[in-house]
């Protein structure tokens, strides 16, 4: 397992999602830490899954598009499902590929306070 460091807000990692169940996310792939970086040195992370299938219309409000680069390891363009939090042990994560930019990562919390409705 990687060190407590490496569990970052942000990081991207290759998670396995299965076994799931009904219409969850499944297989390995890519997904973004959403926890807090302090909360995540207990054995469990709460992950957004990264897909390379582009939504439909109806999702589009509740993804983030996100262009593959250096810092955040993705070979393809991408998308951000905002409205999937899942919280898996540690021993899901396979290995860490990049970071989110800052500016993304303020982008998701914008879209899952709206989707928890803890805006006002």
């Amino acid at each position: 397992m990687a060190a407590s460091s490496d569990y970052r807000l942000g990081s991207i990692w290759l998670v396995t999602f299965d076994p799931s169940v009904g219409t969850e996310i499944r297989k390995t792939r890519p997904a973004v830490i959403i926890s807090g970086t302090a909360f995540n040195q207990r054995s469990k992370v709460t992950v957004l899954p990264i897909t390379s299938a582009v939504p439909n219309e109806g999702l589009r409000a509740v993804v983030l598009p996100v262009i593959p680069s250096t810092l955040n390891g993705l070979s393809t363009e991408s998308f951000i499902v905002c409205v999937d939090p899942m919280t898996f042990d540690k021993r899901r994560l396979v290995r860490c590929v990049g970071q989110l930019e800052l500016q993304q990562l303020q982008e998701i919390q914008q879209i899952l306070a709206r989707y928890l409705e803890l805006e006002e």
